[in-house]
C-alpha cells in the first residue's frame, strides 16, 4: 500500500531549507503520497525561483490569520474538548515561565488541533517535522488532540543545541516515533539530551542533494581567485572574520557575499574600514534554481560559521567541482577532508581562517583534482536519492500505520 505522510515545517518554502523541497520530491519518486504543511506562510525571499513558488502553491498553511486560527482552533476544541484540554495542559507544561510564552504555547495548541483536523480529513496519520523548533511544538500537540495521529523529527542542530532546554528538544526527541539526525555529530548531541532507551530510535540519514544538477567548475590559471560565501548575513555566520582574513591575503582574490541578512550594513561598513570594498561584492538573496550556475563562475566556496548543522551549501559547492574552506564545526569534518576536497580552520580566530584560505589559494594547481575529490565524496554519501530511500526505510520500520 502506498505511504501517505505529510511534512511539516515553522515556514516553508524557506530559502535557507531547500533541501527539504529535494526531500519531498525525491520521495514522491519513490511513490509515497507527501503532503506538505508549515506554520506560516514565506517571506518573499522564500518565494524567489519556480520551484518555491510551486511548492508554496501546494502547502498547507495553519496560520494565516489571529481569526482564523481562533475560528479554526476553537471549532476542533468544541468538536473534542477533552482531547482539546488535553492539548492545551500538554503545551502549558512545554512553555517556559512567563505570560507571553504561556500565551504562545495557548497558540501551539490552537494551531496543533488545527494541523490535526486537516490531517485527519486528508487521512494521514504520520507527519514528519524538520528541526525541533515550533513546528515540533505543534506537532506534539497536535498528536496530543489526535491519539491517532503520530509524528517523526528531523534534528539538523546548531539552533537546536543553543537552548536545549528552552525548546524542550527532550521531550520533543523522546515523543517522536524516530528522530533523523543529519550527522553523527548530531546524534551525539541528541543522545546526551535523552534517555538511553532512546538512544535505539536516532537514526543517521544524512540530507542531501542532486549531483545531477551541478557541472563541474572550469579552473582557469589567470586572474583573481574567485571565492564565494553563500548564507543569511547573519552574525552566526562569522563574516567580520571573513572579511579580516581576506583582508590579510596576499594573493589576488575577488569575495562574493551572496545573501541578505540583518548584519549587511555592518559587513559592507567592515569591509570599507579594511579597504577591500573593491574586491567584495555583495550580491544580495538569489533563488535557489540560480546556485549551479553562480558556482561555476566561482574558484573556492568560503564557511567561515561559528556553528552550523551541515550546510548543503557545501554539498552543492563540492558537488559543482570547488574546494571548499571551512570552520571545523559540527558534521563538517564528516563531508569535508584536509587536502583533498578542502581545507579546514578552527572556528573564531581571524588567524586559523587566513591559514585555510592561504593553503587553498597556494593550492590552485590542484583545484581541479581537489574539486572532482569533493564531487565524487557527494555522489557517494550525500545523494539526495539515497537521503530518500533512508527516510522510506524509516519511515517503514517506525510508522505504525501510514
Amino acid at each position: 500500500m502506498k505511504l501517505r505522510i505529510a511534512y511539516l515545517n515553522s515556514r516553508y518554502p524557506s530559502l535557507s531549507h531547500t533541501f527539504i523541497e529535494r526531500e519531498i520530491r525525491f520521495l514522491r519518486e519513490l511513490e509515497v503520497e507527501v503532503r506538505t504543511c508549515s506554520i506560516r506562510r514565506p517571506a518573499a525571499n522564500d518565494l524567489l525561483g519556480a520551484t518555491n513558488r510551486a511548492s508554496a502553491d501546494e502547502t498547507f498553511y495553519v496560520f494565516d490569520t489571529v481569526l482564523g486560527l481562533l475560528f479554526r482552533g476553537m471549532a476542533g476544541a468544541l468538536r473534542h474538548p477533552f482531547r482539546a484540554l488535553a492539548a492545551f495542559w500538554r503545551g502549558q507544561r512545554l512553555s517556559p515561565p512567563g505570560w507571553r510564552e504561556r500565551m504562545r504555547h495557548v497558540a501551539y495548541a490552537l494551531e496543533g488541533i488545527v494541523l490535526a483536523r486537516h490531517l485527519s480529513q486528508l487521512g494521514i496519520r504520520h507527519v514528519h517535522v524538520h528541526m525541533a523548533n515550533n513546528g515540533a511544538s505543534v506537532a506534539l500537540l497536535a498528536c496530543r488532540y489526535d491519539p491517532g495521529l503520530e509524528y517523526s523529527l528531523t534534528i539538523h542542530g546548531s539552533a537546536e543545541f543553543f537552548n536545549v532546554p528552552g525548546v524542550r528538544l527532550r521531550e520533543k526527541a523522546e515523543g517522536a516515533r524516530f528522530v533523523r539526525c543529519v550527522s553523527s555529530f548530531c546524534r551525539a548531541q541528541v543522545m546526551a539530551w535523552v534517555a538511553p532507551e532512546a538512544w535505539p530510535r536516532l537514526h543517521i540519514v544524512r540530507c542531501g542533494i542532486d549531483p545531477s544538477r551541478y557541472r563541474l567548475a572550469t579552473h582557469k590559471g589567470g586572474g583573481p581567485v574567485r571565492l564565494v560565501a553563500i548564507g543569511r548575513l547573519d552574525p552566526i555566520k562569522g563574516y567580520p572574520l571573513l572579511l579580516e582574513a581576506c583582508a590579510r591575503l596576499g594573493a589576488d582574490w575577488r569575495l562574493d557575499m551572496v545573501g541578505d541578512g540583518p548584519a549587511r550594513g555592518d559587513l559592507e561598513r567592515r569591509a570599507r574600514e579594511l579597504g577591500i570594498e573593491s574586491r567584495v561584492r555583495f550580491a544580495g538573496a538569489v533563488a535557489t534554481d540560480e546556485i549551479p550556475a553562480l558556482l561555476q563562475g566561482m574558484n573556492v566556496l568560503v564557511i567561515s560559521s561559528f556553528m552550523e548543522g551541515l550546510p548543503i551549501v557545501l554539498m552543492e559547492a563540492m558537488a559543482s567541482g570547488l574546494p571548499v574552506v571551512s570552520t571545523r564545526v559540527a558534521g563538517v569534518m564528516e563531508l569535508v577532508e584536509e587536502g583533498v576536497s578542502g581545507f579546514l580552520a578552527q572556528p573564531g580566530t581571524v588567524e586559523e581562517l587566513q591559514g585555510a584560505l592561504e593553503r587553498a589559494l597556494a593550492s590552485r594547481p590542484r583545484f581541479g583534482e581537489m574539486g572532482r575529490a569533493g564531487r565524487r565524496r557527494v555522489e557517494r554519501d550525500y545523494d539526495v536519492r539515497g537521503t530518500a530511500r533512508g527516510m522510506l526505510d524509516l519511515f517503514g520500520r517506525h510508522a505504525r500505520e501510514i
